[in-house]
């Protein structure tokens, strides 16, 4: 009985470690919805992480940004600095061409 208890003890500690040392990463809420052409289907990307650059499959266009995020519109891969075509507000649609975007916690 005595071991049981410390058996006990010894994974409910582990749990309560666990449950502190992981931090969650953050993300948005919502979607964000692309075009390409030759697709008659839109891209989507479900609740994106925040800081996160996430490449189109080509050169993407009427982006909508139904997330709770600012969206940043890089014109090639890889969300290169100094090539920012866009900024889109929550809500926000548009006809931009763009090849990455990132979401941004204002």
């Amino acid at each position: 009985m005595k071991n049981l208890r410390k058996a006990l003890a010894a994974a409910v500690a582990a749990a309560a470690l666990c449950t502190l040392s992981a931090t969650p990463a953050q993300a948005a809420r919502g979607s964000f919805v692309y075009y390409v052409d030759g697709w008659w289907q839109g891209f989507e990307l479900p609740d994106p992480e925040d800081g996160r650059c996430y490449n189109t499959q080509a050169e993407a266009n009427r982006p909508t940004n139904h997330t709770d995020r600012l969206a940043v519109l890089y014109r090639g891969a890889d969300c290169q600095d100094g090539a920012v075509v866009a900024f889109f507000e929550p809500g926000q649609s548009g006809v931009d061409h763009f090849g990455s975007v990132k979401f941004l916690v204002r």
